[in-house]
């Protein structure tokens, strides 16, 4: 497996964060305008948010699809990542494959619904987005599974570990949240909220339960 010298690491980090910063400002600029369009002061915060987090999560779900599109491109990441490292033999590239078909459709599942919200649609439309969502949620389910039930014993430790921190985490917050709010002692928050605060929870409990198992490095 091809060694890389620290020269290039660092070359290969810096066209990393130039492309990186490219489409951020690019996606910056477009929801910028459309948020703009549909009216500012109409928006929350944790609908802001969750733009922000669907994003990153299409990006991340795409940047891994490229990726491992090519055995020979992914073998090269892995070398960059993990000096060493054993290359992934056909079964682990369909897993990664799956993986960030999941992670990409998981970004457009999360912005969508506040999109729709504030593009103004009949009742029907609204009924027809609502069940393509569905249907996308349903689709992503599976491969979850299908995902789980083909990957190996440490993937799977790490998917129930976050899956149970997020749990019992989120059940926390929002039992002293709602306590204190049924008790008048600060504003009640709405489900979207919710939802927002427990996709960035996972997101963090994942990333860094990844990086404890040494799944985090690429």
């Amino acid at each position: 497996m091809t060694e890389f010298t620290r020269a290039q690491r660092w070359r290969r980090h810096a066209v990393e964060a130039l492309i990186g910063g490219i489409i951020g400002a690019g996606f910056g600029f477009s929801v910028a305008m459309f948020v703009d369009k549909t009216g500012f002061e109409r928006w929350t915060i944790a609908e802001l948010a969750s733009l922000g987090i669907g994003f990153m999560l299409l990006f991340m779900g795409g940047f891994v699809l490229v990726m491992s599109a090519s055995e020979q491109r992914w073998r090269r990441l892995v070398a960059f990542r993990q000096p060493g490292s054993e290359p992934p033999d056909r079964d682990s590239m369909l897993a990664i494959r799956r993986q960030g078909v999941i992670i990409a459709l998981s970004g457009p599942i999360l912005a969508a619904p506040p999109i729709l919200a504030h593009l103004g649609l009949g009742a029907d439309a609204r009924a027809i987005s609502a069940a393509a969502v569905l249907a996308a949620l349903a689709g992503q389910t599976w491969l979850n599974w299908r995902l789980y039930r083909t990957s190996d014993e440490l993937m799977r430790q790490v998917s129930l570990l976050a899956g149970a921190v997020c749990f019992w985490g989120a059940q926390l917050a929002l039992f002293i949240w709602a306590t204190l709010a049924k008790l008048g002692l600060v504003a009640d928050v709405d489900s979207w909220t919710l939802l927002t605060l427990v996709m960035a929870l996972y997101l963090v409990v994942s990333t860094w339960i990844g990086f404890r198992r040494g799944l985090g490095q690429l």
